[in-house]
């Protein structure tokens, strides 16, 4: 095989790799200006922070680090009795899919109490 057929194969292999490397590309690019359109339309439409201030109970004095320590508290809250609420599902689940020879049985176990310890520790870290 010549030196210019080889340079030749190269460049075909590369053009290949290109055009499969753009075509991943494109429907993550879709995605993406999607979410911008969203976020567009959203703001356009009036989605304001004060929705969410309201709901999460911050006081429209608070600003600055108040506010924020404000809103994380009223957010994580919920979202810590929810996970310990779900806890106990989810060690059971874990612990079937072990029995019956699952790989992700102690994935599942070890992500919920994961979770769990993570609400936990900032909350505390936000009192």
């Amino acid at each position: 095989m010549s030196a210019g057929a080889e340079e030749t194969n190269r460049s075909k292999e590369a053009d290949v790799l290109t055009a499969h490397r753009i075509r991943r590309l494109v429907p993550n690019a879709r995605v993406a200006v999607l979410a911008v359109l969203v976020v567009r339309l959203l703001l356009r439409l009036g989605a304001h922070v004060d929705l969410v201030m309201k709901a999460a109970g911050i006081p429209k004095s608070a600003s600055g680090l108040g506010g924020f320590v404000n809103g994380a508290h009223a957010l994580v809250t919920p979202a810590l009795v929810m996970a310990a609420a779900i806890a106990p599902l989810t060690l059971v689940v874990g612990g079937v899919v072990l029995m019956f020879g699952g790989r992700r049985g102690m994935q599942i176990v070890g992500t919920s109490l994961g979770v769990l310890l993570l609400l936990g520790s900032v909350t505390a870290l936000i009192d």
